[in-house]
């Protein structure tokens, strides 16, 4: 696993690497690179992740929540670049959070992985819809549909009683946001998104054995969150708020069980963003220096989070984490000594660290160097 670890990002370097020089002497043209950097980058690390994720064993699925949640970026940058306006903007995201968690059901047939799946989708379908319904309708039709996983799961077993108090819950609050039109949308929207998310903690402290309960609490109760945000914050300081609100679930996940080891990378990922944006507004926006600072800041970060994964190869099946880690702490270093020229020079930097992993990965193991387990996981 390792030398197919090495060799897969060795290549994936190189490749990347050489398309950033194609684009550098002419080769190749990409007119809109100066100012959608971030779509590409985020776009080829989302690629990148999948195809680790296939390299890595597919039982490692949450290698698809950087995947997922990097190509979800992309679009949303790109969608913005060109002035797409609406709530929809919002939907790869909450897709991107959604999907791994059916992969997750697909690979480990899990049951309790389609509750967080299915809320995330319900939301998604209404972030598309919400500026085509009316308020009232879309919360109404969230609750309800929120409801129907639940009544599924008593029915198909009578002994899980404990499902009928979410999904009664739902229902009730489904009807009421017909009516509830005489108090502030956001207040509204936040308390009955708090409500929802009561059952499942309710689940999960009667019975300590039911984690995944815990999943859909924490998302619920952060989204409830976020109308709130326009109350208090605003412009950048309500966005990074929100990245270290999604970061908080995952960090709990990770810190709380050993086998949530995966829930480390969407944390890192969530809370690099949100450090950035912090540091964004802490700088002048017309001075292009910053930027180059600004990457390393999100660079190191995600390298920090591989780094840490990596620490932890003698009891996780982790140790593949060094080739990212390695590859992201060194274009932080590189992008903070460069600053605004650091995408001059990256594409070498890429192609050296590239061919340098594939020669890692072919050089034989030494007599008597110890055979690492096929899989610790």
């Amino acid at each position: 696993m390792r030398k197919t670890s090495s060799l897969f990002w060795g290549i994936a370097l190189i490749l990347f690497s050489a398309v950033l020089l194609a684009d550098r002497v002419g080769y190749i043209h990409f007119s809109t690179l100066s100012n959608n950097a971030w779509v590409y980058i985020f776009g080829g690390a989302a690629i990148l992740f999948l195809l680790g994720w296939f390299v890595n064993g597919l039982r490692h699925w949450g290698l698809l929540f950087p995947a997922f949640i990097f190509a979800a970026l992309s679009l949303t940058i790109w969608m913005a670049t060109r002035n797409y306006t609406g709530a929809y903007l919002g939907a790869p995201i909450l897709a991107a959070v959604a999907m791994p968690f059916y992969v997750g059901f697909v690979v480990r047939r899990h049951w309790g992985l389609l509750i967080p799946a299915w809320i995330m989708t319900i939301l998604t379908v209404i972030t598309l819809m919400a500026d085509q319904v009316v308020g009232n309708l879309i919360g109404a039709l969230f609750l309800l549909s929120a409801a129907l996983p639940f009544l599924l799961v008593f029915l198909a077993n009578r002994a899980r009683t404990w499902a009928l108090i979410p999904a009664w819950t739902l229902f009730v609050l489904g009807l009421v946001t017909l009516f509830a039109d005489r108090v502030n949308g956001n207040l509204v929207g936040s308390l009955f998104l708090f409500a929802i998310a009561l059952p499942f903690l309710v689940v999960f402290l009667l019975n300590r054995s039911r984690r995944w309960a815990l999943i859909p609490a924490a998302v619920l109760a952060i989204l409830g969150t976020f109308p709130l945000l326009s109350l208090v914050f605003s412009g950048d300081a309500a966005g990074a708020f929100a990245m270290f609100l999604f970061a908080l679930p995952f960090f709990v996940v990770y810190f709380r069980w050993k086998e949530g080891w995966w829930a480390l990378i969407p944390a890192g990922i969530f809370a690099s963003i949100g450090v950035v944006v912090v540091c964004s507004m802490f700088v002048p926006k017309n001075q292009l220096i910053w930027n180059g600072i600004l990457t390393g800041v999100l660079l190191l970060g995600m390298g920090v989070t591989f780094g840490l994964l990596w620490l932890r190869r003698a009891s996780l099946p982790t140790e593949w984490a060094l080739y990212p880690a390695v590859g992201l702490l060194v274009a932080s270093l590189l992008a903070f000594v460069l600053g605004q020229n650091f995408q001059d020079y990256w594409a070498f930097i890429l192609l050296a660290v590239g061919i340098l992993l594939i020669v890692t990965s072919l050089i034989p193991k030494k007599p008597g160097e110890p055979t690492p387990p096929a899989n610790l996981s």
